[in-house]
């Protein structure tokens, strides 16, 4: 055998394993569920938003498809969501939703 074809193989070997351990990694949650408050307060204030949205339209069913505005959430939800998070800094962000309403 020569050597273009051993490092052919070697190459080809190596991809498929990579391909194998990506296949059967532990899949991660991306929604922010089971975020704590503390970690809700620990982070960047530009990135409230986004998971107070996510926060207050979760599991919501308005008539018409509708949802609470960006603007709504970023001016009233994050403030409320914050002064509930500093009462109790352990509890899931998941937990508290039903204080905010």
């Amino acid at each position: 055998m020569n050597i273009k074809a051993s490092i052919s193989i070697i190459i080809a070997a190596a991809a498929l394993s990579t391909t194998f351990n990506s296949a059967f990694a532990q899949q991660q949650e991306t929604t922010p569920q089971n975020m704590t408050c503390q970690e809700f307060m620990d982070m960047n204030p530009k990135s409230m938003t986004p998971i107070a949205f996510w926060v207050v339209n979760r599991n919501t069913d308005f008539k018409g498809g509708d949802y609470v505005h960006w603007h709504e959430v970023e001016t009233v939800a994050v403030p409320k969501i914050f002064k509930q998070c500093q009462k109790t800094p352990h509890a899931k962000l998941g937990e508290i939703t039903p204080a905010l309403k």
